[in-house]
């Protein structure tokens, strides 16, 4: 009992600290998603639909290649004018915990500007560091519109 209340309290200590290094901000939604990169020259990952304030994502996918660069597409949309979708990646093992971010020119924030209530392609390109691509099982998206 006391080993699994340690594990807990070391689990959420890293929670805390990640949470505070990509300092999303409060109310931005988390989604996540499993494959393995294990053997493979790239994987990827996809989402359902995402919604966060006045603005929806759709058909969004993540492609990690061995070399550490990284390819996104996604479809988004608003209700309203003048809103930015805004989106931190990481790469998780498998079991959860963060094995980087995925950037945008050294930047963990990928930022899009949106149509009101027209759906535009978002096409996006990141790098992460590849040392840990066979230790990737997930990926975990932060958004805030």
């Amino acid at each position: 009992m006391k080993t699994e209340l340690r594990r807990l309290g070391v689990l959420l200590t890293l929670v805390l600290a990640i949470g505070g290094l990509l300092a999303a901000p409060a109310s931005a939604g988390t989604q996540s998603t499993e494959a393995t990169c294990t053997g493979w020259d790239y994987c990827w990952f996809t989402w359902g639909r995402i919604t966060a304030g006045d603005c929806t994502m759709d058909q969004a996918k993540w492609t990690l290649y061995r070399n550490g660069s990284a390819k996104f597409e996604a479809v988004i949309t608003s209700s309203d004018s003048d809103d930015a979708w805004l989106m931190w990646p990481v790469a998780t093992d498998g079991n959860g915990f963060v094995l980087g971010a995925v950037t945008h020119g050294g930047d963990p924030k990928f930022v899009r500007g949106t149509v009101e209530n027209q759906w535009t392609w978002w096409f996006d390109a990141g790098s992460f560091d590849p040392q840990f691509f066979d230790r990737i099982n997930g990926m975990r998206l932060t958004s805030h519109c």
